[in-house]
């Protein structure tokens, strides 16, 4: 598959396009096949070292697709099923809560 990952953190010029295996999910993994994606402003902040990372890092937050494999103990998904990420982990549901968004302007 193809995939855009950072070489290195430190600018956009060290985004590379290259081939991978398709990864089989961990345990209590999904493994999505992404159909839409964007990079945001906090894969921005990785690409430039703003947030700290390992190089060979894809920076996706946000994306939508569909589950094609589950870890043996990911029970709570069904293949098949249409999902999408998000970089906040914490905005689970209903509108997001000013104190999960104190980093912001600081």
């Amino acid at each position: 598959m193809k995939r855009i990952k950072l070489s290195k953190p430190g600018g956009l010029n060290n985004l590379v396009v290259d081939e991978t295996k398709i990864p089989e999910p961990k345990e209590n993994e999904v493994l999505i096949k992404v159909a839409n994606s964007s990079l945001n402003y906090h894969d921005l902040l990785v690409a430039l070292g703003g947030i700290p990372t390992d190089d060979g890092r894809v920076p996706l937050s946000d994306c939508a697709g569909e589950i094609v494999a589950l870890g043996s103990k990911a029970k709570k998904w069904d293949e098949g099923k249409k999902v999408i990420s998000c970089c906040y982990p914490n905005w689970i549901s209903g509108p997001p809560e000013p104190n999960l968004l104190s980093f912001i302007g600081d």
